[in-house]
């Protein structure tokens, strides 16, 4: 382990020397073309939450999931100069596999970790997906992620390829390009609908707030009705512990024509339930639990997904 830290800093040093300075007396970095057995490794920055990169060399006697795997016990491991490891403590690394047949390499991860901390582990997810990209022969990093925190929750599935995360400076953070489900009305009202939605991600805005500015917003597509009274806003939500707490206006209290009072609220919560850090919803209104909801639905306990809602139809997406 030493040793391949030690090459991995004698290969820093030496990108260092391949720096130089325009007539402008601006700093450049000449790109050096990486040996076929070195690749970039990414990791997470403790201090700026950055996603940054070192050289790794790889060992010619390796498979391909030989390899795979030796790259995510070291990027698991601990970095240079004693750094916290954030992609260790975002997700914990249970096993790997390499199906040549497809080029996709599974990774399997337990997201039940210290931080609770959604970008960071969007920023591993990129980290991993991004260093193993560049073996030639992966196309798709799969993650199966299980969550320790949700009994029997099962595993979710999140497939990315080279393309799938970007750097977004301009946007104020790291950006990831993905879809979240959500829940609309029936023209009659009485049912749910799923909606699958193409979001970006950035450190500026969670998940979970994307999925209820979605729903306020409303659906773009015919066959699906607003389920959000008219002047709806969202003034805070968080997560602890699976549970999401959702602070919104008491416009949410306004009565809406186009669908039931339970559709209302559970086309928020079985929305909210679709993320893997999500298993029940607590509401407030003004920053305050209220008893009932348009006086008629207790409101001031936890909500569950419920599922004999939804209208059993084939799921239309958003672009």
């Amino acid at each position: 382990m030493m040793k391949r830290w030690i090459s991995i800093f004698l290969a820093c040093i030496l990108l260092l020397f391949l720096s130089g300075c325009t007539d402008e007396g601006v700093t450049t970095t000449e790109v050096a073309e990486m040996p076929d057995n070195m690749i970039y490794m990414y990791y997470i920055d403790s201090t700026t939450y950055e996603l940054l990169q070192i050289p790794y060399e790889m060992k010619e006697t390796e498979t391909e999931a030989e390899a795979i795997e030796s790259i995510l016990n070291e990027m698991y491991s601990e970095l240079p100069d004693g750094q916290n490891n954030l992609i260790s403590s975002s997700m914990r690394l249970l096993r790997s596999a390499f199906h040549k047949d497809t080029g996709l390499a599974r990774v399997v991860v337990n997201v039940a970790n210290e931080l609770n901390d959604q970008y960071i582990e969007v920023l591993a997810k990129a980290a991993i997906t991004r260093t193993l990209c560049q073996l030639e022969y992966v196309e798709t990093v799969q993650f199966e992620i299980y969550d320790s925190s949700t009994i029997g929750g099962g595993a979710m599935y999140e497939d990315y390829d080279a393309v799938s995360f970007v750097d977004a400076e301009k946007e104020g953070g790291f950006l990831q390009r993905g879809n979240i489900t959500l829940y609309f009305a029936t023209e009659r009202g009485d049912k749910l609908l799923e909606y699958s939605k193409s979001v970006e991600i950035t450190n500026n805005i969670s998940i979970e707030q994307l999925v209820i500015e979605s729903l306020i917003t409303g659906p773009l597509r015919e066959g699906f009705y607003q389920t959000i009274p008219n002047g709806t806003t969202l003034r805070k939500i968080s997560v602890k512990d699976g549970v999401c707490y959702v602070d919104l206006s008491s416009d949410f209290n306004n009565t809406l024509d186009t669908c039931m009072d339970s559709v209302t609220i559970y086309s928020v919560v079985n929305s909210l339930c679709e993320l893997p850090t999500v298993s029940k919803v607590q509401f407030l209104i003004n920053g305050e639990k209220q008893e009932l909801y348009r006086a008629a639905i207790p409101f001031d306990g936890m909500f569950e997904r419920e599922t004999t809602l939804v209208q059993e139809e084939n799921k239309v997406e958003e672009k």
